[in-house]
């Protein structure tokens, strides 16, 4: 029995020996949470048209609440990450709610230049998200969930003129829910 005891002994020694001699190397990591308050709204996503390759004719990109792209006119897909703009609110179970768009139509503009786009026909779609129930035609939503949270995505239309320089376009569109 000693000479096992010895044997076990003898390799936990070594490799002990081995983490005692090796280098350490630390690393820090960012922890981050956004505390949502009651009758408030955060953007969870941002709406994106992908890559496009703009022809010698007009066209129009359309990306639906569910993320899906489709494209019309001289517009070709040309790959690129696609989604619905999302975002999360946060009132109190029952309470009826709006949602509202700043504008119809804005325009994005290309980083490093002059040239714009127009961005409209947005739409949202709470029935995709979830804790909200739509009442009827009325634009109007409950808020169903039991703690009151609710989320929805948003899509639109982009508008591309024919031969549209190329770059990156950028824009904001702001959305209102409106607590009752």
């Amino acid at each position: 029995m000693k000479l096992g005891r010895s044997r076990i002994t003898s390799v936990l020694l070594a490799g002990c020996a081995t983490l005692v001699s090796q280098n350490a190397w630390a690393q820090s990591g960012q922890v981050q949470v956004n505390l949502i308050e009651r009758l408030s709204l955060v953007n969870t996503a941002d709406l994106d048209f992908g890559s496009l390759i703009s022809g010698g004719t007009a066209g129009t990109v359309t990306v639906t609440t569910a993320g899906v792209r489709s494209v019309t006119g001289g517009v070709t897909q040309a790959g690129g990450t696609v989604s619905a703009a999302g975002f999360a609110g946060f009132g109190r179970r029952t309470q009826q709610v709006t949602i509202v768009f700043g504008a119809p139509s804005i325009l994005i503009t290309r980083v490093g230049g002059t040239q714009t786009m127009a961005v409209n026909n947005f739409t949202a779609n709470p029935v995709g998200g979830t804790g909200l129930n739509q009442l009827g035609n009325s634009g109007r939503h409950r808020i169903t969930s039991a703690t009151g949270f609710f989320d929805f995505t948003v899509g639109a239309r982009l508008n591309v003129g024919a031969n549209a320089a190329p770059g990156v376009y950028v824009g904001t569109f702001n959305v209102t829910v409106n607590y009752q």
